[in-house]
């Protein structure tokens, strides 16, 4: 019975028309404080159109004072830290998935950045709160970053790392795409049949490398995006996730992504 709550609630951040799921991550001001784009309520709401937008990942407070994002899949993020922090890869526990379920959220997301010193933390974190959530049909997203010396130069690790929220039972996967998109097979081999693997935007990129991982996304049938930066910092937020929306349901992956974009703007980091 949990599986299919969890299936139907997965459903509702997932464009119909492509089968992937474009979500904006907006619950950076934990753990950065105030940032452009998401300084103002009134700010993120201009943007926020369910008919683009399949959901959104919020701190329970940023979530409440935005009415719950009527008509967008609504993610409650569980844990965090600040940036400012002695161990900010160390992620907390911050609220509980009861209280997601009262705020009326479809799923709940935890990050858990992978090194030596929080592995042992990470894998209990991750198993309780997927019981957690299980027990309420809730589907969990796991934001998961190596951050270790190998970091971005050998795809085992984080490969391990995936396998191990796997096998805890996480419902889908956010993570950094290599560096080379031709390396996503190998690192979603054995994961992507039955987990969700979604992409972040990825580091100083431009919208012309934003809609170029759309494009890896179609091309090696992975499950979406899940951006944050790369879209609500961006002078027109909705037009970048209306053109990533479009390449999606074009279902083209050698789209001219260069006929679609903008004229490049300020390089962001994700």
């Amino acid at each position: 019975m949990t599986e299919m709550a969890r299936k139907r609630r997965w459903s509702r951040f997932v464009d119909r028309q492509s089968g992937k799921a474009l979500i904006v991550p907006i619950d950076h001001g934990l753990t950065m404080g105030p940032l452009d784009g998401l300084n103002r309520v009134e700010e993120v709401l201009r943007w926020l159109d369910p008919e683009v937008v399949t959901g959104i990942v919020a701190h329970k407070g940023f979530a409440q004072r935005l009415g719950g994002a009527p008509g967008c899949g609504l993610m409650i993020h569980l844990n965090g830290s600040l940036n400012i922090g002695a161990t900010p890869d160390l992620k907390q526990m911050v609220t509980s998935v009861e209280a997601a379920v009262r705020l009326g959220a479809d799923a709940v997301s935890i990050q858990t950045n992978f090194c030596a010193d929080t592995a042992g933390h990470n894998l209990q974190l991750i198993g309780q709160v997927v019981d957690q959530a299980h027990a309420y049909g809730l589907p969990v997203l796991n934001m998961l970053y190596d951050k270790g010396p190998l970091a971005g130069k050998d795809l085992s690790h984080l490969r391990h790392f995936m396998r191990a929220a796997v096998e805890l039972g996480v419902d889908a996967l956010k993570v950094a795409a290599p560096e080379d998109l031709n390396a996503i097979p190998e690192l979603v081999d054995g994961i992507q049949e039955h987990t969700p693997v979604l992409f972040a935007g990825g580091a100083l990129a431009d919208e012309l490398a934003l809609l170029e991982l759309a494009a890896a996304v179609v091309r090696h049938g992975t499950g979406g995006i899940c951006v944050g930066r790369n879209v609500f910092q961006r002078p027109n937020p909705l037009s970048t996730m209306t053109r990533l929306r479009d390449l999606f349901r074009s279902g083209v992956p050698a789209l001219d992504y260069r006929r679609l974009a903008q004229p490049v703007a300020e390089a962001l980091e994700n």
